[in-house]
C-alpha cells in the first residue's frame, strides 16, 4: 500500500478519511469490489471457454468446473485434462462422431469429472482413461463400450447405466453404485 492511500482513503461522495477507525472499512469495502470485479472476469472467461467448445469441439486442459453444460451436443468432443468438476453435463450427446472412414469418440483421458452430473447422457464409446470420476453421476447413462481403464470411480453413482462392452481394467471401484442398485466396495 503507497504512503498516500495510507495517509487518506477517498471515499464515494469526495468526502476523505484518514487512516483512523473508519479506514479499515473503506480498505474492506475496496477489497470487496476488487474481488467482486475479478469475479465477472473469471464468470466472463468461462463464457468464452463454452463458447470456444461450441464452436470448436475440444477443450483440453481447460476449466469448465461448474459449466452447464445439459443437453448440448458434443459428441466427439476432447475434453483431455481438462477441469469439469462440478460440471452439469445431464442429457449431453457424448456419444462416437462419425466422421468419413473413423469414429471420433469423446476423450475424457485424464479428465477431472468429480461430482460431475452425466445422468442421462450418451457416452457410448467415450475415453474415460485415468479420468478423475469421484462422486459422478452417471445415473442412466449410456456407457456402451465406453473405456475406464485406470480411471477412479469411487462414490460414482452408475445405478440404470448401460455398461455393454464397458472396459474397466484397473478402474479404483470403491461404494460405487452399480447398475443394478448395489454397491460395489471391492477397491476399497
Amino acid at each position: 500500500m503507497t504512503a498516500a492511500l495510507r495517509a487518506q482513503i477517498a471515499l464515494p461522495g469526495d468526502s476523505t478519511v484518514s487512516t483512523s477507525a473508519q479506514a479499515p472499512a473503506a480498505l474492506k469495502l475496496a477489497t470487496l469490489m476488487l474481488a467482486a470485479a475479478t469475479t465477472c472476469v473469471a464468470s466472463a472467461a468461462d463464457a468464452s471457454k463454452v463458447e470456444n467448445l461450441r464452436v470448436t469441439n475440444a477443450c483440453k486442459y481447460c476449466d469448465l468446473s461448474d459449466a452447464a453444460l445439459s443437453g448440448m451436443d458434443l459428441r466427439g468432443a476432447d475434453f483431455q485434462n481438462a477441469n469439469l468438476t462440478g460440471a452439469n453435463l445431464s442429457g449431453a450427446d457424448l456419444s462416437q462422431r462419425p466422421m468419413e472412414k473413423r469414429t471420433l469418440s469423446t476423450n475424457f483421458e485424464s479428465a477431472n469429472l468429480k461430482k460431475t452430473n452425466l445422468s442421462g447422457a450418451k457416452l457410448s464409446g467415450a475415453n474415460f482413461l485415468n479420468a478423475f470420476l469421484r462422486e459422478t453421476n452417471l445415473e442412466g447413462a449410456d456407457l456402451k463400450g465406453a473405456s475406464f481403464a485406470s480411471a477412479n470411480l469411487k462414490g460414482a453413482n452408475l445405478k440404470g447405466a448401460n455398461l455393454d462392452g464397458v472396459k474397466l481394467e484397473e478402474a479404483k471401484i470403491c461404494n460405487t453404485v452399480m447398475p443394478d442398485g448395489s454397491v460395489n466396495d471391492s477397491g476399497c
